[in-house]
C-alpha cells in the first residue's frame, strides 16, 4: 500500500513537471510571435536567415529574395525619341540622357499608376499635377543618383561576379579559406545592401509624399501596398497585408509572406501549447521549426562562424538543439490531457473516434496515465 502511494506522489510529480515543462516552452514561443507583430522592433526573417551557414546554407538562401542588391542594382541607359504616327519610336532619334535602375523605376511607376487611379486623381488636374511633379523630382533624384554612383556600382558587381565564379569552380577546404570566403561573401552583400538602400529610401519618402498630397476624404480608401522590387514582389501578400491586424506588421512582399508565417506560426505553436490544445501536433509543429533553426545554423564546431562566446560554449548539442529534443518528447505524449484542453477533446471525441476505427480506447488511455 506504502508503494503504490509513492509511486502515486512520483506519476503525479512527473506530471506537473511534465506540464509546467509544457507552459514554460508554449509560453517562449507565443511571446516570440507576439513581439514579432510590433512594427518597432523591426522583425525580419533575412538577417537570420542570411547567416545560414554549413552544408545547408543554400538551401535557405533561396528563400531571400535578391541577396546583396544585385538585381535592384542592374544598371540601363535612358533613351529619349520621337514617337511616328503609329506610336512607335523612331530609332534614328534616340538619345542617351542618362542612367536608371530600370527594376526601381519600374516598381515605382507601377505605383504611380495604381496611386491615380485608387485615389480617382483623373477628376483632381491640380492634384494629379503635383503628383506628377513629385513623381518626376524623385525619378530625377534617382536617375542622377546612378550617374553618381555608376562606375562603383559597376566596379561592384564586377568583383562580386569574379568572386562567385571562383567559389564555384574552385574548392578550397582550408580552414583559413573558408573563413576568407565567409567575410567576403558577407562584405559583398552588405556592400550591396548599402548601394540599395539610398534608392529603397527614395521609394519609402516617394510614398509619403504621395500620401501626404491626398485629402482627408482620399486617404479614407485606405494606403497602396508598399512598394517591392523585383522577386520580391508577391501578389498574394499584397492581398493578405491588407488584412485587419495583420495590415499592422505585414509587409506586402516574398520576405513578408515567410516573415507573416514565422510570426503566426510561433504564436499559435506557443498558444495551443499553454492551453494544452492539440498539443501533440503543436509540438511537433515546434520540432518542424526548430529542425530549420538548427540546420541554418550548423552546431558543428569546425563549421565558421563560430558561435559566440557570449552565448555560452556547446558543441554539436546547443540551446537549439536541447529545445528541439524537449519539443519532441512534447510531441509523443499526451501533455495536453494533464491540465490542457486535451482533456475534453480525447473524452468527447478521441475515445469515440478509437472506436469507430475498432481501436480500444480504455486502453490506451490507461496506457497514456501509466
Amino acid at each position: 500500500m506504502g508503494k503504490t502511494k509513492t509511486c502515486s506522489c512520483y506519476a503525479a510529480v512527473v506530471i506537473i513537471l511534465i506540464v509546467v515543462l509544457r507552459i514554460g516552452v508554449g509560453w517562449h514561443f507565443l511571446y516570440e510571435g507576439i513581439w514579432k507583430t510590433v512594427p518597432s522592433n523591426g522583425f525580419s526573417a533575412k538577417g537570420f536567415l542570411g547567416m545560414a551557414k554549413g552544408p545547408t546554407k543554400e538551401f535557405y538562401y533561396m528563400f531571400l529574395p535578391d541577396l546583396g542588391g544585385e538585381e535592384r542594382l542592374a544598371m540601363a541607359e535612358v533613351m529619349r525619341g520621337s514617337v511616328d504616327e503609329g506610336g512607335k519610336i523612331n530609332m534614328e532619334s534616340r538619345q542617351r540622357i542618362g542612367w536608371t535602375l530600370p527594376v526601381i523605376e519600374r516598381e515605382w511607376y507601377k505605383y504611380y499608376v495604381q496611386y491615380r487611379t485608387k485615389y480617382n486623381l483623373v477628376d483632381d488636374e491640380y492634384r494629379l499635377a503635383e503628383a506628377k511633379q513629385i513623381f518626376d523630382q524623385y525619378v530625377l533624384s534617382l536617375r542622377e543618383y546612378t550617374l553618381e554612383n555608376r562606375e562603383d556600382i559597376r566596379s561592384f558587381l564586377a568583383s562580386k561576379r569574379r568572386f562567385e565564379n571562383r567559389m564555384a569552380t574552385t574548392k578550397n577546404n582550408a580552414e583559413y579559406q573558408r573563413i576568407r570566403d565567409w567575410d567576403t561573401q558577407i562584405k559583398y552583400r552588405n556592400e550591396g545592401e548599402k548601394f540599395a538602400k539610398e534608392p529603397v529610401a527614395m521609394g519609402e519618402n516617394l510614398q509619403l509624399d504621395l500620401w501626404n498630397l491626398l485629402t482627408p476624404e482620399q486617404q479614407q480608401a485606405g494606403k497602396l501596398p508598399e512598394i517591392t522590387y523585383g522577386e520580391n514582389r508577391c501578389a498574394f501578400m499584397e492581398c493578405v497585408a491588407q488584412l485587419p491586424w495583420i495590415r499592422n506588421f505585414a509587409k506586402p512582399s516574398t520576405m513578408g509572406f515567410l516573415d507573416l508565417m514565422v510570426t503566426v506560426g510561433l504564436a499559435a505553436i506557443g498558444l495551443c501549447l499553454m492551453l494544452g490544445f492539440c498539443s501533440r501536433l503543436a509540438a511537433l509543429g515546434g520540432a518542424c521549426f526548430m529542425i530549420n533553426v538548427v540546420l541554418s545554423q550548423y552546431p558543428w564546431p569546425t563549421v565558421y562562424p563560430y558561435p559566440s562566446d557570449m552565448i555560452g560554449h556547446s558543441m554539436i548539442f546547443n540551446k537549439d538543439t536541447i529545445e528541439l529534443l524537449i519539443l519532441l518528447f512534447l510531441a509523443i505524449i499526451p501533455s495536453g490531457r494533464w491540465g490542457g484542453l486535451d482533456w475534453f477533446v480525447w473524452n468527447l471525441f478521441g475515445k469515440n473516434v478509437c472506436k469507430w476505427y475498432g481501436l480500444d480506447a480504455e486502453q490506451e488511455a490507461s496506457a497514456a496515465q501509466a
